[in-house]
């Protein structure tokens, strides 16, 4: 049992001390350990001050079983599973949009992305396009002027 600060949700939140003795959370101990390493580094510019320090805070797991309403309702959690991709009949993975809730296939994706990358292609192509008429009208010009200045000689 932990002790609970407040309870509620966001438009309806409860933090009087008295209404919260009543009030309880069950969790499970999953385990406790270091967090990721964070680097903190510091340093003045022009002045040779540099100083690397790393840091993992400990972190403890933990995991809800039930709420105890101040009311005395109680209420299981329900967690999520951990695969969050399911397969459909075709053997197609299947994922949700958050948005709006549409649901595309693998082969959807796989377009999206063929699209995206054939339209860098042709930007690419229109780019080298323009660059060899600019070198080849700079060329044109180079040798009109040779031919110029031979017909003056």
């Amino acid at each position: 049992d932990i002790p609970v600060l407040a309870f509620g949700s966001e438009n309806n939140m409860i933090c009087d001390s008295s209404q919260l003795k009543k009030s309880k959370v069950k969790a499970i101990l999953l385990r406790q350990s270091l967090a990721h390493k964070i680097i903190v580094f510091k340093k003045k510019r022009r002045k040779g001050y540099r100083r690397t320090q790393g840091h993992r805070q400990k972190i403890t797991e933990l995991k809800i079983l039930e709420l105890q309403s101040p009311d005395g309702k109680v209420s299981k959690v329900e967690h999520k599973s951990a695969d969050k991709k399911s397969k459909s009949k075709a053997g197609q993975s299947v994922s949700k949009k958050k948005a709006g809730g549409i649901k595309t296939t693998a082969a959807q994706k796989s377009l999206k992305t063929e699209k995206k990358t054939n339209a860098i292609k042709a930007v690419k192509a229109q780019t080298r396009a323009k660059k060899s008429t600019v070198k080849s009208k700079t060329q044109k010009s180079v040798t009109t002027k040779k031919k110029q200045t031979k017909k003056g000689d």
